[in-house]
């Protein structure tokens, strides 16, 4: 077997290749997930900011979410036609659609958010406690110092990948 050259670093001993590695898994795995209770993975995010804020207008969910309004409009357009959400006229903005969730949606979140719950669990179960609490800690100062919205995936971010 042939010695490594001097200076190369092996690839799992980079941090980004890990991260990739690692990101990829997690990926394929909830959108296993999400298919599993019915849901696409890109709607996610917006039917559990619906969940603690219900009836928020397009423009409002594009603003918390950092949703490109283009992209905001297929997923909104999504969810009402696999009948999860209803548009309805905004009490405060007569020009504007409220986003509102249906009764199927409701009884979704549980399960939404247990699912993602439990991914969670499944990709930090050999850290301790204290271990994933500093690995979230890290990777939240890691993604701020990328400039990265917080909470929001950036492909659905303006100018990021619209999937």
């Amino acid at each position: 077997m042939n010695e490594r050259p001097a200076g190369i670093t092996a690839l799992d001993e980079r941090i980004p290749f890990l991260l990739s590695q690692l990101g990829a898994h997690v990926a394929t795995e909830f959108g296993r997930r999400m298919s599993d209770i019915g849901v696409q993975p890109r709607t996610y995010a917006v039917l559990m900011a619906l969940a603690t804020d219900d009836g928020q207008s397009q423009r409002e969910l594009c603003a918390r979410l950092g949703i490109h309004r283009n992209a905001m409009v297929g997923v909104v357009d999504a969810l009402e036609a696999e009948g999860l959400v209803d548009r309805r006229t905004h009490p405060e903005d007569r020009r504007a659609f409220a986003i509102t969730l249906t009764d199927r949606a409701r009884n979704l979140i549980p399960d939404l958010d247990q699912a993602g719950r439990a991914l969670e669990n499944s990709v930090t179960a050999p850290l301790s406690d204290a271990e994933r609490k500093m690995l979230r800690e890290l990777l939240q100062r890691m993604a701020a110092g990328a400039d990265l919205i917080r909470g929001v995936h950036p492909h659905l971010a303006p100018g990021g990948v619209q999937s």
